[in-house]
């Protein structure tokens, strides 16, 4: 195989990878989109409300670094609001870690007037993301 054929089937395999994960990561988010319609919820890509900061500290793993908020799903529930968010993290910065990510939810007064202890659930292990996402949403309920 001559190298200019090699090159080209690398970088055909790139292109052909990176495609596949821009299909699969539109398909995510259309299905979250989908997900958080049928709630009467809110959608975004991004972590609009800065949570990372807030939810840093509240992670069951210690020494959690590079905390990232992504798929956020928001909106009311009676006199509360709801978060339900894929959080990334990186544990044990002392070498260098895989991140790993989890489903979270937590809820909140809606007129939040100092910054207030939060309790985070995660959704178990095992499961696909639109499951976890189903699986806070049904099981999880606003404190009173």
């Amino acid at each position: 195989m001559s190298p200019t054929t090699f090159l080209l089937l690398m970088v055909a395999i790139t292109v052909g990878a990176a495609t596949l994960a821009i299909v699969a990561d539109r398909a995510r988010r259309a299905a979250l989109r989908r997900l958080a319609s049928s709630w009467h919820m809110h959608y975004t890509p991004s972590d609009r409300f800065r949570l990372a900061p807030r939810v840093a500290s509240r992670l069951p793993v210690p020494g959690a670094a590079a905390v990232r908020v992504r798929d956020l799903i928001y909106g009311l529930e009676g006199d509360q609001l709801r978060y339900i968010f894929i959080v990334e993290y990186t544990a044990h910065t002392v070498s260098a870690q895989p991140r790993r990510q989890s489903v979270v939810t937590f809820v909140e007064a809606r007129e939040r007037r100092e910054e207030s202890p939060v309790q985070l659930w995660l959704a178990p292990e095992g499961m696909s993301v639109i499951e976890q996402y189903e699986h806070l949403r049904g099981r999880v309920h606003p404190a009173p």
